[in-house]
């Protein structure tokens, strides 16, 4: 992927682009997952076709529980999923609900529900979704989201910033936008309003990938 009119796409080493991991551990120890500590419940962000033993299928939208994080292999996360079988699963293709087990094990757990925020800068806006983190950015999306679909949030890092959260095929994209003497800067481009931003990328692309496909902010998540 590559930015369109110079908008940066914010980073996260914990979902790097096209993750590819083959066979890159060295005989992490396998389980079945019974009596295990439950360090924390976590859903999918991505499929994922084993390609060892060792290895966990999964679908995108999965819970599951980590039970181990094997210190000879940072990168891979032991888990369990809901049908009770065990296996490594790449970190990155996962995103952390909560710390400690599922409160009722035979259904996924229930976060928090984000939506509108009622105050901060935009309150009142359908965009505007306030003080949310990126993981709960990429949940809302994941699970209500169409391609297409938008939000916009105060940044973790920067206060006074924001962050345009969006769904997009295979993996969401988080754009910063900074906040500068009442201007709000995103890559090259200044806008006197937030309105103003919101609208032109409803008719420009805001991302150009390198085969030609664009996205646009097409509709605030419902």
């Amino acid at each position: 992927w590559f930015p369109s009119n110079y908008v940066l796409e914010e980073t996260d080493e914990a979902a790097a682009e096209s993750p590819s991991f083959l066979s890159l551990r060295k005989g992490a120890s396998m389980s079945n997952g019974q009596g295990a500590r439950v360090l924390h419940v976590v859903q999918t962000l991505y499929p994922f076709s084993s390609v060892t033993e060792e290895e966990l299928n999964f679908e995108k939208g999965e819970t599951m529980e980590v039970i181990e994080k094997p210190e000879n292999d940072p990168e891979w996360w032991k888990c369990k999923n809901a049908r009770g079988q065990v296996g490594l699963v790449p970190k990155n293709y996962v995103v952390v609900l909560s710390d400690g087990p599922a409160l009722h094990p035979s259904h996924a757990p229930q976060i928090s529900y984000a939506g509108p925020a009622c105050s901060g800068r935009f309150a009142g806006r359908e965009w505007y979704y306030g003080n949310v983190t990126r993981h709960q950015a990429e949940c809302a999306l994941n699970e209500r989201g169409v391609e297409g679909d938008f939000l916009i949030r105060d940044s973790e890092s920067s206060p006074s910033d924001f962050s345009v959260s969006l769904k997009a095929s295979g993996k969401n994209k988080h754009f910063k936008v900074q906040l500068v003497d009442n201007v709000y800067c995103i890559g090259q481009r200044r806008f006197h309003t937030m309105d103003e931003l919101v609208e032109h990328y409803k008719k420009a692309p805001i991302f150009t990938s390198e085969h030609g496909e664009k996205l646009y902010l097409v509709r605030a998540l419902q």
